[in-house]
């Protein structure tokens, strides 16, 4: 496996924290010494009482600096926040650039309102509701506009098995290469979305003939990892639905 660099992204409260801890462990026990760092470290009860969107910029600069500080001495890091602006997924890919390591995101689906109800019951720092909404509104869907940006993974924290999700979140991190410098080409949004509605499409179908995997993580991850191959070959869309199709028939 590859140093990477592992960015999360999704709304606050989404479970995103306990997305990053199974996976650091989950590599872990093979051996790599993988850290997480986590924004909201550096939030507490003060920090939300008076908000004021410039607070974030400080915060994410001293993350940053961090991750680059650690990936620097050769330990892979999850980087724990909402990285809700491609702008921010693409302050993380610089770094990977420049340290030479392997760069992927995971996005976190959890739905807005399983969220505010977690952050309702959540002990200590509670979020302000306003916040995750404005995330919500704002959020800069991975992947609808540079090749660099298509997730690894879509992972709904609120349904499924979070076992076999790390599984097959630690089998890609297998496969990452180090990032190059011609993965930020931009894809036209009307390319993307045609590669997109092709393989859920094709998704849609294998579900209907298998009701049995609805709601299996496994089925997101190998759609997300199809789309991205046909993105970055720019195959044709009949042959990354043959290619997404094969992948499903192993779940079987």
């Amino acid at each position: 496996m590859n140093q990477f660099l592992l960015a999360l992204c999704g709304l606050p409260a989404s479970g995103k924290s306990s997305l990053a801890d199974a996976i650091r462990v989950a590599v872990q026990s093979e051996g790599p010494i993988v850290e997480v760092v986590r924004t909201d470290e550096w939030r507490d009860d003060a920090y939300y009482s008076e908000f004021v969107p410039e607070k974030e910029g400080k915060v994410r600069q001293v993350a940053l600096a961090r991750v680059e500080t650690l990936v620097g001495k050769g330990k892979s890091v999850i980087h724990d926040d909402t990285n809700y602006y491609n702008s921010m997924r693409h302050e993380l890919l610089e770094i990977a650039i420049h340290t030479r390591c392997a760069f992927g995101i995971i996005h976190v689906t959890t739905p807005i309102e399983k969220a505010l109800k977690w952050n309702r019951e959540r002990p200590g720092t509670r979020i302000p509701e306003y916040v995750i909404q404005r995330i919500s509104e704002r959020f800069d869907r991975p992947g609808a506009r540079y090749l660099w940006d298509c997730p690894l993974a879509e992972v709904d924290m609120s349904t499924g098995d979070l076992d076999s999700t790390v599984d097959e979140i630690v089998n890609t991190l297998h496969t990452l290469e180090v990032i190059r410098q011609s993965k930020l080409t931009p894809v036209s949004d009307s390319e993307f979305d045609k590669l997109d509605q092709a393989t859920r499409n094709t998704v849609s179908g294998f579900l209907q003939n298998h009701p049995e995997l609805r709601g299996n993580q496994e089925v997101s991850i190998i759609r997300q990892r199809a789309l991205k191959r046909a993105a970055n070959d720019r195959i044709s869309l009949k042959m990354a639905k043959h290619i997404l199709l094969q992948e499903l028939q192993s779940l079987l």
